[in-house]
């Protein structure tokens, strides 16, 4: 459910800023989304197992209302990151994943 939460609104935005085009690129974007599943699950899946007592505290540093908002919060995040990080690297994807 967040992988395909993070890929529906974060895959187009990722390939915006490598501009690449191929299987290497596609495949590099979703192992980028799955990497930030995994990510997200580590953070965050024993607290929102009881999502009242999370939505309340001071672990939702997003103040998220629903899981949803806090997937996509996590994903902004993650996304800006991503940016920040790779923003001068055009061929990210074709570098990172050529051998897949």
């Amino acid at each position: 459910m967040v992988a395909k939460c993070l890929a529906k609104n974060f895959m187009m935005p990722l390939f915006q800023l490598t501009k690449e085009k191929g299987y290497s690129a596609h495949i590099g974007g979703l192992a980028e989304i799955l990497d930030w599943s995994n990510e997200f699950y580590d953070q965050y899946y024993d607290k929102v197992l009881n999502w009242e007592m999370f939505r309340s505290g001071s672990s939702n540093i997003y103040n998220a209302f629903t899981l949803d908002d806090l997937i996509l919060s996590f994903g902004r995040e993650k996304l800006k990151k991503f940016y920040d990080q790779n923003g001068n690297h055009t061929n990210y994807f074709s570098r990172r994943y050529a051998a897949i």
